[in-house]
């Protein structure tokens, strides 16, 4: 019974090891690590593998064998799209057919192709024939060129020791697939809670799809210069939705270098052209409060936020990959959910704020004046200002009003107390009453 337990540990650590794996990162790019086994001849020999998507990059191929017994000494990617204009490309020298839109037949060695004309010569005659390209009904060719690759391919020159069949472990890095996080959230304002739900959006248009693979997702601002790729031919986009049901898949979290990593429970099948939503943690309630703001000089408008910390204290307590954050609320009603708006939030570490604009509110008003400014030194400014606020809604409001300033500053006569919040911004804090107007006045003095 020993023995049998032994074995069945290692198989499962040979398993493990052998799983093909798919790594996405934020930056619209993904790293493939695939087990192949290569059946090879010994020696110095062409190896062609065309199981790879069109957005490869070629010079981030890594291959390497168990035992260090295949050498790679060079590697071509090839890939022709199927197009006449490549194909004609690659037969020049040989023979074609062409038929006009006239029916007329002219056959020759092809010369050149600038994709306007044609230009063929008659076998045993160096007479040029000019043909225009939009005169041209059909082009018969004996064969399909050689060396066209209809498929991404790379193309290898190895060398190994002995014939036989080696498991290699082939990496390499193609863009063409991102991931992304929705938030879907419930506000309930009077409990101060709000109820996160959040998604995993993977989109996959690198050419080709992995099947019953391991997922891992990178969060971070991972540098890296890419180029950007575009699919040629777009086929339509199937929509997937996963995490439904007993036994749901969850992502693990743990720190990865200056990163996060989240690692899927269970192998994944990401298809070509696929938009697939995976659920990234259980659902959660975090204690919020409800903010207003007003940012002097901006407008007459007061934003709508939620705040809330990411602390294990308050219901989270989790790295938080950026994303799109959609907030709803309940209509007491009828129990219905209305949205109330949406914002974008950056990679939040833990214990951090977040802070959630949903709009403006519309009962809420707000205008800044100078009511005095005058110069006392030659680089010395003073000016006395006011901010109105005006509550037309039914409940109180807190609002705290944001003024940025510059230069040396002093603030002085201000009405109500302040706070800095940093070294070129004071928040003003008041409650205004339903249907009140109030003033916040104060005096700074700039120096330059």
């Amino acid at each position: 019974m020993r023995n049998i337990i032994i074995i069945s540990v290692i198989m499962l650590i040979f398993v493990n090891l052998y799983t093909d794996q798919v790594t996405i990162y934020n930056e619209n790019f993904a790293l493939i690590r695939k087990n192949i086994n290569l059946e090879l001849s010994s020696g110095l020999q062409s190896y062609f593998l065309d199981d790879i998507p069109f957005t490869i990059e070629p010079n981030s191929v890594i291959i390497k064998s168990s035992k260090n017994e295949v050498e790679v000494f060079s590697q071509n990617f090839e890939y022709d799209l199927a197009s006449i204009n490549r194909i004609m490309q690659k037969y020049i020298g040989k023979e074609v057919e062409i038929i006009t839109k006239t029916d007329d037949k002219f056959k020759g060695i092809l010369q050149f192709n600038d994709f306007e004309t044609i230009g063929i010569t008659e076998k045993n005659s160096s007479r040029l024939i000019l043909i225009q390209s939009d005169e041209v009904r059909n082009i018969n060719l004996a064969e399909l060129p050689e060396n066209f690759f209809l498929k991404p391919t790379l193309h290898w020159q190895l060398k190994v020791p002995r014939a036989g069949l080696f498991p290699i472990d082939f990496s390499y890095i193609c863009t063409g697939m991102r991931w992304e996080v929705t938030y879907n959230t419930i506000w309930n304002d009077k409990k101060r809670e709000l109820e996160i739900n959040s998604w995993v959006t993977i989109t996959n248009e690198t050419g080709k799809g992995f099947e019953d693979t391991k997922l891992k997702l990178i969060a971070g601002d991972v540098r890296k210069f890419t180029k950007k790729h575009y699919p040629e031919r777009m086929e339509y986009i199937e929509m997937e939705i996963a995490g439904y049901g007993k036994g749901v898949p969850d992502f693990e979290e743990k720190a990865f270098h200056d990163f996060h990593l989240y690692t899927l429970s269970e192998n994944v099948s990401i298809n070509n052209n696929q938009t697939k939503q995976l659920r990234l943690f259980p659902t959660t309630v975090a204690q919020a409060e409800p903010v207003y703001e007003y940012i002097t000089f901006s407008s007459d408008k007061v934003s709508s936020k939620i705040r809330f910390r990411n602390t294990k204290k308050d219901g989270l307590g989790l790295p938080l990959p950026k994303g799109i954050v959609k907030v709803y609320k309940k209509d007491k009603d009828d129990i219905n959910l209305e949205f109330i708006g949406e914002d974008r939030i950056d990679h939040t570490a833990k214990d951090e704020e977040v802070s959630i604009t949903t709009g403006y509110a519309f009962d809420l008003l707000a205008e800044t004046k100078i009511l005095n400014q005058r110069k006392e030194g030659r680089n010395i400014h003073e000016k006395d200002l006011s901010v109105t606020l005006t509550n037309r809604s039914e409940e109180t409001k807190t609002i705290s009003v944001i003024h940025n300033l510059h230069g040396y500053w002093k603030i002085s006569h201000n009405s109500i107390d302040y706070i800095k919040k940093n070294a070129n911004q004071i928040e003003f804090t008041k409650n205004v009453n339903p249907n009140e107007t109030l003033e916040i006045t104060w005096t700074e003095r700039i120096e330059y």
